[in-house]
């Protein structure tokens, strides 16, 4: 597999897992924020959150993997 799609996978699932944990939060203390703008399910803000996330993480991924 290519290295970049290797990364771009790895930061992709890091945002799915991310949503994923973010929906069963809400779904367990039914909390809802006043709007959502994407899917009907996230804020702008979880979706920003999720993304510097994702590329954080694979930023940091790529660095310990290249040492």
């Amino acid at each position: 597999m290519h290295p970049v799609l290797k990364t771009l996978l790895y930061g992709l699932s890091i945002f799915v897992i991310y949503a994923v944990i973010v929906l069963i939060l809400r779904h367990v203390i039914n909390h809802t924020p006043t709007e959502y703008e994407y899917f009907g399910l996230f804020s702008r803000k979880d979706v920003l959150l999720g993304l510097v996330l994702a590329i954080v993480l694979t930023f940091t991924h790529e660095r310990k993997k290249n040492l």
